[in-house]
């Protein structure tokens, strides 16, 4: 497992080392030097794109059992013309979700959010601008994002929420600094529909299908309203090959809320 303090203390003692040798003993290329440079560059890229990879802070992204049990979560909402049907499929399928809000979206529909709440579902912070620029803000800025959506909760369902998907899935050191302060445990995924970038029915569902396993954290969307039927038929595929859908709170054995 990658981590950015080894890594980093790697680096610093390669460098080093080339450093003594080239004073001492070789005279050593700045290309060697420009290329570790380079190296180091590009594993701090992949380690802040690639969730999965806790590079920068311990995150969550699937449970591996052999019981063939699954967890459902949904981002980026609650959206009107869209989350209300598909809570209404998870209703008939009786499936719990997890569904990680952005604040404004849930300042625009609490009526939603308290559905979210009152049908069995967990909810989960998700920042509350879900800005482009996000990954570039400050510690103190996303502490303030964070706490924004956390008190929009808090005031429409009166829970204090402990789960926290990045946006975008980037991570960072202000984020964990961010994360941190909070006590919040972060969420990533295993299976990623890209439902947001895929807008084919017949792709997404095909691409579901195909990766799933047990253990796995799903991550959709509450935004493409292909989703509709994409659920519907992952549904019906997933149980009649006796997969179970755990809520995710359950799936990982651990409060969703403080104090409960």
């Amino acid at each position: 497992m990658l981590k950015i303090t080894r890594i980093s203390a790697a680096f610093l003692s390669l460098f080093t080392i080339l450093n003594l040798l080239n004073f001492f003993l070789i005279s050593i290329s700045f290309i060697f030097f420009a290329l570790l440079i380079f190296v180091y560059i590009l594993i701090l890229i992949y380690g802040s794109f690639y969730i999965n990879s806790n590079f920068y802070i311990k995150t969550i992204c699937s449970k591996p059992n052999n019981n063939k049990e699954i967890a459902i979560t949904f981002d980026d909402g609650p959206v009107k013309e869209i989350s209300p049907l598909i809570l209404d499929l998870l209703k008939e399928f009786e499936i719990k979700a997890a569904f990680f809000c952005i604040g404004k979206q849930i300042a625009q529909n609490k009526e939603i959010l308290e559905r979210i709440n009152m049908e069995g579902h967990i909810v989960g912070n998700h920042s509350y601008s879900h800005s482009n620029y996000f990954d570039f803000f400050s510690s103190k800025k996303m502490s303030e994002e964070l706490l924004k959506t956390e008190d929009v909760i808090y005031q429409t369902i009166g829970k204090k929420v402990k789960f926290f998907r990045p946006p975008y899935g980037v991570t960072n050191p202000a984020l964990k600094k961010a994360v941190d302060k909070m006590k919040y445990t972060a969420i990533g995924w295993s299976l990623r529909s890209l439902d947001t970038k895929n807008k084919n029915y017949k792709n997404i569902l095909a691409k579901v299908k195909r990766k799933l396993s047990s253990g796995d954290i799903i991550l959709f969307h509450d935004l493409n309203p292909e989703i509709i039927k994409v659920l519907r038929s992952f549904f019906e595929y997933a149980l009649s090959n006796n997969y179970k859908f755990v809520r995710l709170d359950k799936f990982l054995n651990t409060d969703a809320y403080e104090n409960q």
